[in-house]
């Protein structure tokens, strides 16, 4: 999250969504070593060969809806860290919409927009442990079943979502 904690309530629309991309994806690379590094070789063939396994992509749907929770401000989590993020990025959504001439745009509305290129970040950085083969890379990245985010499980109520 130190993308996220570094911002300030004059950080951009844009710095805030990249800030997001960047956490996401971070958590997701570190969460594949270490899945890797528990799990044999195999895991690591099944993605070069264009599958995520499904242990790791239900991995990555709570890091993604924790995202969004974090963005929302509906992380249950009693961590400083998060609920000051929590806080900044309505700042910044508030302060752009006072400097702006767009209709208000709420944490809400800014993750509906954005949700999608914060999943894409995550896809990316995980092709990124196949190599230089961008005919594999584009295998995950174009498939169907990974094109879209898990939103449907993100808006889950968090408490609900890790039983």
């Amino acid at each position: 999250i130190h993308d996220l904690k570094e911002l300030t309530k004059d950080s951009s629309k844009e710095e805030l969504r990249e800030a997001f991309i960047k956490c996401a994806a971070k958590e997701t690379y570190f969460s594949w070593i270490y899945y890797k590094n528990k799990n044999s070789s195999i895991v690591d063939t099944q993605l070069r060969n264009g599958n995520i396994p499904d242990e790791f992509k239900s991995i990555m749907y709570y890091t993604f809806g924790d995202y969004r929770d974090i963005c929302l401000g509906t992380d249950i989590s009693s961590d400083s860290n998060i609920k000051g993020i929590s806080r900044k990025v309505k700042d910044i959504l508030n302060s752009e919409n006072m400097n702006s001439h767009e209709q208000n745009i709420t944490p809400e509305s800014w993750w509906e927009n954005h949700g999608t290129d914060i999943w894409k970040g995550m896809l990316c950085i995980l092709t990124n442990e196949i190599g230089d083969n961008q005919e594999r890379k584009n295998k995950i990245l174009q498939d169907p079943k990974y094109k879209d985010p898990p939103e449907v499980f993100a808006k889950r109520v968090q408490f609900l979502r890790w039983f």
